[in-house]
């Protein structure tokens, strides 16, 4: 079967009571029980995200029959042994989801076309394997992960506490060297060894050496492994999986958390199932709509915008404060998508057809006066050209001195191969960057 996201479809009623036990339940609720179904960003966060609470999909009766309604989550699933592909509503007439494929190049470097579309377990597996670099190259930007270790010595340079016992057993009659322990910081340690195990085992994979070499990053991150790790023996792999059941907590290696599950995964190798056996599900499923958002990331960060991150509690701003005992307390923390206060504008990613004229709009609103901008635009992509609404505002009065802007970014489809698609969506993006560049200037006086 083959669906589309945010849309509905047809539903036969031979495949209703195959579906209906993964229908009208919460992804979350699905993933708690089992691993082999993987959907991307919710199976490697900390803590559940707000993903977790959408729905794999709905079932429901309309005029004697049933429609299957999909939501923001994309890609090919098997359950109890029937294939569903769900792809980008932004799909060609060829049957290939280019759209799809280039936001997950874009933004974590992965080339599904090296990848059947078929939910397989043997397919999951090789798309784990995609997607170590993306997450160890995250981890290793923030350094060798490094723990406090106690080691023991047993030699003349005394820099710790003397282990008696231990010294009167080793060393009497007196020899000229103590017995003594320290706690050092270590670069070899349980994580590092685990990582260092996960690269060793997808050198044995079909795939392996392709994705160790997907560029320089990658490269010069698993060298700095495998030069932190040498203590490290293939027969030690279990051990090592044991001592990482439980999750990274550092304040600092905070990216840590989804390399660790990941290389569990794929040192596992698991196939968990739903339920019974004759209730299987495992495939591979995208936010599309936090894809699209980290999709324009890719272009405006170098642009200068920043990218609160409300999944990390990064770069937030506050509304307001309160006063306590004669002291400031803030409240009201709010994530903007995307802001410059340079050419103060908001901007908001949205993966629908139409704005809420209503939360939408006041929340970019909201942010537009807090944070004194001029021009608030909701970019959300569509299958016409580009194009835009624009409305004027009132701004800090009567005064139309702000602009809200609805942008439509085009998403080609009347293209006959890949190439011709990524070349006619690089237009799509340079048209975006020169409306933000032309909106700046208009209201750079006030």
């Amino acid at each position: 079967m083959k669906w589309k996201d945010n849309s509905e479809h047809h539903l036969l009623t031979e495949n209703v009571e195959k579906l209906l036990p993964f229908a009208n339940t919460p992804i979350s609720s699905l993933d708690d029980k089992r691993k082999s179904l993987l959907v991307f960003p919710l199976s490697f966060q900390e803590s559940e995200d707000c993903i977790g609470q959408q729905h794999l999909f709905d079932i429901a009766p309309k005029e004697n029959d049933y429609v299957v309604k999909t939501g923001n989550l994309a890609g090919f699933i098997s359950l109890n042994k029937m294939y569903v592909t769900i792809s980008s509503r932004f799909e060609i007439e060829s049957d290939e989801d280019y759209f799809l494929h280039y936001m997950l190049k874009k933004v974590l470097a992965v080339n599904l076309f090296n990848l059947k579309h078929t939910a397989t377990d043997e397919q999951v597996f090789d798309f784990l394997l995609h997607l170590f670099p993306y997450f160890l190259n995250k981890a290793l930007r923030q350094g060798v992960y490094k723990e406090y270790k106690r080691n023991e010595y047993n030699d003349c340079n005394v820099k710790g506490t003397i282990d008696i016992n231990r010294h009167i057993k080793c060393n009497i009659p007196f020899n000229g060297r103590v017995a003594y322990r320290t706690r050092e910081f270590s670069y070899d340690n349980h994580v590092t060894q685990l990582i260092r195990h996960t690269v060793e085992y997808i050198r044995t994979k079909r795939l392996g050496e392709m994705v160790l070499h997907t560029n320089v990053d990658t490269q010069e991150n698993v060298a700095q492994v495998v030069s932190a790790t040498p203590k490290y023996r293939k027969q030690d792999r279990q051990q090592v999986i044991k001592s990482n059941l439980r999750p990274v907590v550092h304040p600092y290696f905070t990216q840590y958390v989804p390399l660790q599950k990941l290389c569990l995964r794929i040192l596992n190798h698991e196939r968990l199932k739903y339920g019974r056996n004759e209730d299987e599900i495992y495939g591979i499923l995208f936010d599309v709509s936090w894809l699209w958002e980290e999709y324009l990331n890719t272009m405006l960060v170098p642009l200068g915008f920043k990218h609160p991150n409300n999944r990390h509690n990064t770069g937030g701003i506050w509304l307001g404060y309160s006063l306590e005992e004669n002291k400031k307390s803030n409240v009201f923390l709010r994530y903007p998508d995307f802001y410059d206060k340079e050419r103060r504008i908001i901007l908001d990613a949205k993966y629908k057809r139409h704005i809420d004229y209503v939360t939408d709009v006041n929340q970019v609103i909201t942010y537009l006066y807090r944070m004194k901008g001029c021009i608030g635009m909701f970019v959300h992509p569509t299958n016409d050209k580009n194009g835009l609404k624009s409305y004027n505002l009132r701004g800090y009065g009567d005064d139309s001195n702000a602009r809200l802007i609805e942008y439509q970014f085009h998403i080609p489809t009347a293209v006959s191969n890949y190439e011709e698609f990524e070349g006619e969506i690089k237009i799509s993006e340079t048209t975006l960057k020169k409306q933000i560049e032309f909106y700046h200037s208009l209201f750079r006086r006030y």
